[in-house]
């Protein structure tokens, strides 16, 4: 079907416009639990917006389900990867607490180095 959009010249604006919202089954506003607006790229992933601190800093992140962690750059990070990505600014943020603790993690590309800390995040209405 992809392919088949892509000749026929419509494949780029059908994905920046989406008719049909592929979460809505895990929409549940019959039971009062808030609508979480998800965007799906191809069937490869799903990403949305958050908003972490007092007052709000924007991210568009991946949902990842196979994580129970969320990571966002912060402005500690002067790598080039961190440049074209929105930056949480702890000073900016009222509620922003630091653990005073950094974490190195492994992956398979290279280590990075994490601060740790604690702050509101907001995904749709649902407020942590």
């Amino acid at each position: 079907m992809r392919e088949l959009m892509k000749e026929k010249g419509v494949l780029d604006s059908f994905l920046k416009n989406p008719k049909v919202d592929p979460a809505r089954k895990y929409h549940f506003n019959n039971y009062n639990v808030a609508n979480v607006p998800i965007a799906n790229y191809l069937d490869t992933y799903y990403f949305g917006e958050i908003s972490i601190g007092t007052p709000p800093q924007n991210f568009l992140v991946l949902f990842d389900t196979g994580s129970s962690n969320l990571w966002v750059p912060s402005t500690y990070c002067q790598t080039q990867a961190c440049s074209n990505h929105a930056r949480f600014n702890p000073n900016q943020s009222s509620t922003f607490s630091n653990i005073g603790t950094t974490y190195t993690l492994p992956y398979g590309f290279g280590d990075v180095e994490v601060v740790l800390g604690y702050d509101t995040v907001t995904v749709s209405e649902i407020c942590t």
